[in-house]
């Protein structure tokens, strides 16, 4: 016998601590990583909101510098305009009305300038900040004008202090110069506002400087510095006239696909900054870019609410992993233990062989009892069946029982014709009889029942002729209301009695303790529906009872009162006829049970499609 050995070597602490540190650097890595994810997808969605903003302000941009494209060539075409280009002395006072009338309906200030640059007719000729005779040949819309034939331009006006969008064209285009004519477009007038979501809106243009934004502090601010030489030349000109073209200070952090993350400088804080969602759209037919500003506070709020659940999530697997990591050392110490007693599990391990033996042969025994039960099971579904023929066959079988000790009475006290017709009666009955038990052969070898027109209200009356002396035994006072037109369906006939016979003879049972027991039949019709009601004034119908209702072989009967089989075969004969079955309580008391059925009409029209 090997001898057991008295110490087992348990992990070192050192190892222990070394699983711990590398788990937390793996769980550290899936944080950053799954906030830096938070962050991107956040961003995204904000660049999204944020580009619908800058299109709908570069639409309107670009439908304001194209909206008076038209303009040079009405210039072009008045003689006006011509005569005063080569005869000024006489032609002035016109054509600064012509351009005065053309300015009220466009809102635009339109000025003519001679080939020296010098504005020698204008619409706002009668006002303070009249341009006539200012020299504007320093302009570079005049003089790429004159060089190209036409320019756009953004700048301040000297003379107004307004900043205006100028469109300059050479009069004429395509014979010698005479002169420039040039539309000035008001930008101030453009609404520059920011939704929730958005903190600054700002139009710049190919110098990189502001011209609008949503905060009057940003104009004329630059989005990078400007050099000395550039700054030089856009002063010569004069386009931003005295605006100092400070930069902002803006700094990129990251970049995205749609944008960037950048950040500003606080004011009055030193050397915070506050960081920003930033995305940029070009003007079509310029140079110009519309620069938006996202706030990135519920981007943030995302991306920490991300890291603090995958921080959690994380933590619960570095906890599940040392503890794996631990029971697995304990195994390992354990197999080692058993590894120097496997000479002393030989006994053992022939138990164990002799036990799996006794469990091969108690599946066997099990398959045999699951065989035993599969043929019980066959047997149950043939009980079934003659449960169901029994309960289809009581009930006239009753009936025809009743008639024939009448007819007896009746033969002895000379009533031959009442008599008779009670044999025709129990004729009948034996031949409905006659017609469930070929219908139930026809059904045991899978064939379909004799489907035909049957009349609502005949079916009710017979079904309610075969319970007459149910219904006198029991007191029941029955009231049928008919529809008033003849309503038909298209079922097998003595099926069809069988539902209505098992409503009426139940409603009768659940009325029996009521003072005054009464049930209510209601036949309609709607919209190619048949409905049948059947209301009684009983107890009504549990919770319980309801969700069993319809289930075979339940029943709230007594054990000689019924097989539980009614409402089953009910529901699935209404079934069969495309209809349905169905049950509730009444709110006075009482249960209804509802027969739905197609109409003939609609029944024959399903058939034909």
């Amino acid at each position: 016998m090997m001898q057991v050995p008295t110490q087992i070597k348990t992990p070192s602490l050192g190892s222990l601590m070394t699983g711990i540190a590398g788990a937390s650097a793996f769980a550290a890595a899936i944080v950053v990583t799954a906030g830096n994810v938070a962050f991107r997808l956040g961003a995204e969605r904000a660049f999204e909101r944020g580009k619908i903003d800058a299109e709908r302000y570069t639409a309107q941009l670009t439908t304001e510098f194209h909206r008076f494209d038209y303009l040079p060539i009405l210039l072009i075409k008045h003689p006006s305009v011509i005569n005063v280009l080569t005869v000024r002395n006489d032609n002035v006072d016109a054509a600064n009305r012509y351009l005065e009338s053309v300015s009220k309906v466009t809102g635009a200030t339109i000025y003519l300038l001679d080939t020296a640059g010098t504005a020698i007719a204008t619409s706002n000729w009668n006002q303070p900040t009249s341009f006539l005779g200012v020299d504007f040949s320093y302009r570079p819309y005049f003089q790429n004008a004159i060089k190209n034939g036409e320019d756009r331009f953004y700048g301040i006006g000297t003379v107004t202090g307004i900043p205006g969008y100028f469109f300059a064209v050479t009069l004429p285009r395509d014979q010698m110069a005479l002169g420039v004519g040039v539309v000035k477009v008001n930008l101030e007038e453009i609404d520059i506002f920011r939704s929730t979501s958005i903190k600054d809106i700002m139009i710049v243009d190919e110098n990189g400087v502001v011209v609008l934004a949503s905060r009057p502090e940003l104009k004329y601010r630059t989005m990078a510095l400007i050099s000395p030489e550039t700054l030089t030349a856009r002063k010569s000109t004069r386009q931003y006239d005295k605006a100092p073209l400070l930069p902002m200070g803006i700094k990129t952090e990251d970049v995205f696909a749609g944008g960037s993350v950048v950040s500003l400088p606080q004011e009055g804080s030193g050397q915070s900054r506050s960081r920003f969602l930033a995305q940029e759209m070009r003007l079509e037919g310029s140079n110009w870019k519309v620069f938006i500003l996202s706030d990135l506070s519920d981007v943030v709020s995302f991306q920490r609410w991300t890291q603090l659940l995958t921080g959690l999530f994380a933590a619960t697997i570095g906890f599940i992993f040392l503890f794996l990591m631990q029971r697995r050392r304990a195994i390992q110490a354990q197999l080692a233990v058993k590894e120097f007693l496997a000479r002393a599990n030989i006994e053992l391990e022939s138990q164990v062989a002799r036990r799996t033996q006794d469990l091969v042969e108690a599946n066997q025994q099990l398959r045999e009892a699951q065989e035993v039960l599969v043929h019980s099971a066959k047997l149950a579904a043939i009980g079934q069946l003659a449960a169901g023929i029994t309960h289809e066959l009581n009930q006239p079988l009753a009936a025809i029982r009743m008639l024939s000790e009448n007819a007896g009475v009746l033969i002895q006290r000379s009533q031959t014709e009442v008599a008779s017709d009670n044999l025709q009666t129990i004729l009948d009955l034996t031949s409905r009889m006659n017609k469930i038990i070929v219908r139930l052969k026809q059904f045991s070898r899978k064939s379909t029942p004799v489907l035909q027109p049957v009349g609502i209200d005949d079916s009710i009356d017979n079904s309610w002729q075969i319970l007459a002396s149910k219904i006198r035994g029991t007191r029941t006072k029955i009231h049928f209301q008919r529809a008033g037109q003849e309503m038909q369906v298209l079922a097998d006939p003595v099926r069809l009695e069988q539902i209505f016979i098992n409503l009426i003879s139940n409603a009768i049972d659940a009325v029996a303790g009521a003072g005054q027991p009464s049930i209510e039949i209601v036949a309609w019709e709607d919209e190619n529906l048949i409905f049948v009601s059947v209301r009684d004034n009983g107890t009504g119908l549990t919770k319980e009872v309801i969700t069993h209702l319809f289930e075979p072989f339940f029943t709230t009967k007594e054990a000689h009162a019924g097989l539980g089989l009614g409402l089953a075969i009910s529901i699935g004969i209404a079934r069969e006829f495309g209809g349905t079955l169905s049950a509730s309580n009444l709110d006075g008391g009482g249960a209804e049970f509802i027969v739905r059925l197609p109409s003939l009409t609609r029944a024959q029209k399903v058939i034909e499609a």
